[in-house]
């Protein structure tokens, strides 16, 4: 009963907090945001669906929900994501939905499935994700990542969008293709804290992110994000994990462009994820 009530009080503390998030329909992990995206080379089970899937083999059964408004609450998004384990395989499913507040014939659908297997120091993943809605008749894409432990240090390499395509709802029907995406990861495990890093090579996208143990329940984010492309950008981001039981409770604050004059809202994010491993 205990637990059911600190959920119930941490998801309405998660409606209510997200008036000022940005256009981010593909980070849905505030955990990933925190740490300047760079989730890539981490295994962080359920958050990293839609990332790398081979984070997916952290070994739990996990379930992850996020809500975040976007445009001042014009655009919303739920995503809402599960991963439980078989053996050496982890398997994961999650389903996305975006819908704007003034138009409510209007929607868009992301369905993902996915799996990842995991032997000794090495893990390889991938997920089929499927779009649909209002204004799309079908879409899909392919990702595969890996994971590769030496000693105290991770390496990660994701390939994204493979053969993705979509098919909009227009006359005459229109099919947008969309180029892969190739992802390098690598993260540090130290006595103190862990510094993540990765690097996109086909959107010239980088950040890097540290999380220090504050006490057994709470960790300090932080993380910086840069877009070399025409679309120049920069992100500062700081957070925390809280971890109580079997729940963790993901906080960041992102200063979007905070050193561009003329374009910066800072969003707030937060994300919830439930290990269920021990009742199973």
């Amino acid at each position: 009963m205990k637990k059911i009530v600190i959920l119930s009080f941490i998801l309405l503390i998660g409606v209510f907090s997200f008036s000022y998030t940005l256009n981010e329909f593909n980070e849905p992990s505030t955990f990933s945001r925190a740490i300047g995206g760079a989730i890539y080379p981490l295994y962080e089970g359920a958050q990293c669906i839609t990332y790398n899937p081979a984070g997916m083999a952290n070994g739990k059964d996990e379930a992850f929900f996020s809500h975040t408004e976007h445009f001042l609450g014009v655009i919303r998004n739920e995503f809402l994501s599960m991963t439980f384990k078989v053996k050496r395989f982890s398997f994961g499913a999650s389903i996305q939905y975006t819908y704007p507040t003034d138009e409510e014939l209007y929607n868009q659908y992301k369905l993902t499935f996915g799996g990842a297997y995991k032997f000794q120091n090495y893990s390889l993943g991938a997920e089929l994700n499927a779009w649909n809605g209002s204004d799309i008749r079908e879409g899909h894409s392919l990702d595969i990542g890996t994971i590769l432990k030496f000693n105290n240090v991770n390496f990660s390499l994701t390939a994204k969008n493979l053969f993705a395509s979509i098919t909009w709802n227009s006359s005459p029907l229109e099919v947008e293709r969309y180029s892969p995406e190739f992802v390098m990861g690598a993260a540090y495990f130290g006595s103190k804290f862990t510094a993540s890093s990765y690097l996109n090579l086909s959107s010239k996208e980088f950040g890097i992110g540290t999380i220090f143990p504050v006490t057994d329940f709470l960790q300090a984010l932080a993380g910086y994000k840069m877009t070399l492309s025409k679309s120049f950008s920069k992100e500062l981001s700081f957070g925390m994990r809280i971890s109580y039981y079997d729940f963790i409770l993901d906080l960041s604050y992102v200063f979007k462009d905070a050193f561009k004059y003329g374009d910066s809202i800072s969003p707030f994010y937060i994300s919830l994820t439930y290990d269920f491993t021990k009742g199973v």
